[in-house]
């Protein structure tokens, strides 16, 4: 057990971070998985298991509380004796017009989605130095490159990660520890469906309308599967991405423009 590979997934009760939970225990990895609702980890953990046959535990935890990383890296190295992959994946903030936040909803985004993966990072890296080996793995999106005025705590905590991970990808790379940013476009999740409910009814049209005119904007034509993203997250693990560091990869069907 002890020379498997440990991976830490948050936000992984469902959507992205359950299909990367899952891809990993494919790999043949043992996966802690973090999410607030222990009800559904707890299902969570149950069908990765059942599908994989690889040890799958769970920690119930908010990331945002300041307490949670060193609480569940504790029980991963008290379990496992290692941690070798921390995915950062947290669930997006509300959606609104800057005119609309107050300073309690920037506070709690900046929680969540910023300050939770540095603390969590903050807390792994030590063990990753002494093993001389990790990856590290941020879930971010694409309106960190190209910002949408509705989706503005979102695009400014997000281009926080990406700053942040490249930054920190220079020091910890002569211990062989990469730090990499996935930024997917619309993922087939509840979130992205609860947008677009939200949508058609701002734009009072049908849910199968607005989602058609969503589709429109994407040079592939459709949104990905979570598990899409889950086999980037995958590559990014394995050994096969070791002189990957410091990137954020845009994995959105064409989205997000070039200048060139």
């Amino acid at each position: 057990m002890e020379d498997k590979k440990v991976a830490i997934v948050t936000g992984a009760s469902r959507g992205i971070g359950k299909a990367i939970a899952l891809g990993f225990a494919k790999e043949g990895y043992n996966v802690c998985i973090v999410s607030r609702d222990v009800n559904l980890l707890k299902r969570a953990a149950e069908e990765i298991t059942k599908e994989t046959n690889q040890e799958v535990i769970y920690c119930s935890a908010d990331v945002s509380d300041l307490e949670a990383p060193a609480r569940i890296l504790s029980i991963v190295i008290k379990k496992f004796n290692r941690i070798d992959i921390l995915v950062n994946n947290t669930g997006g903030p509300a959606s609104g017009s800057f005119l609309l936040q107050d300073d309690e909803s920037w506070m709690s985004a900046i929680q969540q989605n910023l300050l939770s993966v540095i603390r969590f990072t903050k807390a792994v890296v030590p063990y990753m130095k002494e093993q001389n080996g990790g990856r590290i793995i941020n879930i971010s999106s694409t309106v960190a490159k190209e910002p949408s005025s509705v989706m503005v705590l979102s695009a400014t905590t997000r281009a926080g990660v990406s700053a942040f991970s490249k930054s920190i990808s220079q020091e910890l790379a002569p211990f062989n520890i990469t730090v990499n940013t996935i930024c997917p476009g619309g993922v087939l999740t509840q979130r992205l469906k609860s947008l677009v409910e939200e949508a058609s009814i701002k734009n009072n049209i049908s849910y199968e309308e607005q989602m058609s005119k969503s589709l429109e904007i994407i040079p592939i034509n459709r949104f990905a599967e979570p598990e899409e993203i889950a086999n980037v997250a995958c590559f990014l693990a394995d050994e096969k991405s070791s002189y990957l560091t410091g990137a954020s990869i845009m994995v959105d069907g064409g989205l997000t423009k070039s200048i060139f």
